[in-house]
């Protein structure tokens, strides 16, 4: 039982370490504005994610077992686990599991702004750009260009 469950850690532990290394290249990508690598990268992480999402059950069926091993009850945590078992390894992967997937958040909340940041930004100069396109300039009686939608334009011949 303790072998199937370190067993499980670590693998789930390297499933999050491959999500935090392909969200710190996420990163990168995102400050380089690199469209193509980051569609690839959105690609590698919906990959990885149906992958930990298969990884979920055998993980909760590992739990379930280590806790009904312990006495502990069918709720039990990993941490709940952890703190009861005499096993440095599984002490270990919990608080390896613990850090990672913190830093996995920490990185994911980061592109996240990253990527409002740019939206919002590219969103403002397509709307000025619009407006740029949207006028005209006419020359007016003061003797300088003035600024006019195209659409109100209108030439009196008589003036």
């Amino acid at each position: 039982m303790n072998k199937a469950m370190i067993e499980t850690l670590t693998f789930q532990l390297h499933l999050l370490e491959e999500l935090r290394s392909l969200l710190e290249r996420e990163t990168h990508e995102l400050g380089g504005m690199n469209l193509d690598a980051m569609a690839e990268v959105n690609r590698m992480k919906e990959e990885l994610t149906e992958r930990i999402e298969a990884h979920t059950e055998p993980l909760r069926q590992a739990i379930s077992a280590a806790a009904s091993a312990m006495g502990l009850g069918p709720d039990a945590t990993l941490g709940d686990v952890a703190a009861k078992t005499v096993q440095k390894d599984i002490q270990r992967l919990y608080r390896e599991l613990n850090v990672t997937a913190r830093q996995v958040q920490e990185r994911a909340a980061m592109n996240r702004e990253i990527a409002e940041r740019f939206v919002a930004a590219a969103s403002t100069t397509l709307s000025l750009l619009t407006r740029v396109i949207n006028q005209s300039s006419v020359y007016g009686a003061s003797g300088g260009y003035q600024q006019r939608a195209t659409g109100s334009v209108m030439i009196n011949r008589e003036a």
